[in-house]
């Protein structure tokens, strides 16, 4: 049922306008207006919410930077972290792309992410630590919503819909 809610909340993304598919309303060859080419993003993740048993952790932070180079393609890249609580619990890479929805302050984009927790879990192994368990690699959507030319919030769901994480998102450039 909870997985149902969510497939229901994110898909009323879909539905712009009653009777209009969001497949019309989306332009899948470039960026948002927001997300224009040089744009960097730092998002914070003040809320993860997790389904299993409707766990809400206000910390280890989720941290995100992402750049949109002036390439062609609404492509980006960024990096990722969850802060130490006591350990550095995941880290790593992104590669995002990035849909236009013909609204100038909404950016809705899907991730491949890549976690080196393996390297990670080599260090507590050496130190004696116990290791964490990690994904190597994740597929998440997103959305993220401004209120003006630099703040907004954004939320994002992993690949299985196991949580969704609410970010506060700061456009830097």
């Amino acid at each position: 049922m909870k997985k149902f809610l969510l497939i229901l909340f994110f898909s009323s993304f879909l539905f712009a306008a009653p009777g209009l598919f969001a497949l019309d309303l989306i332009n899948f060859w470039r960026h948002s207006e927001i997300a224009g080419k040089n744009s960097v993003f730092c998002d914070v993740g003040v809320a993860p919410i997790f389904f299993d048993n409707l766990e809400f952790n206000a910390t280890p932070l989720d941290i995100r930077i992402e750049f949109l180079p002036p390439i062609p393609f609404p492509l980006a890249v960024g990096i990722f972290m969850k802060t130490p609580n006591p350990n550095l619990k995941s880290y790593g890479f992104r590669l995002a792309y990035h849909f236009d929805t013909y609204d100038l302050l909404t950016d809705f984009y899907v991730v491949y992410s890549h976690d080196f927790g393996y390297l990670r879990n080599d260090l507590y192994i050496q130190y004696n630590d116990t290791p964490v368990e990690f994904y190597k690699y994740d597929f998440r959507v997103g959305v993220r919503r401004f209120f003006d030319a630099w703040f907004g919030f954004a939320i994002e769901t992993g690949f299985h819909f196991e949580s969704i994480i609410i970010m506060l998102s700061v456009k830097i450039n």
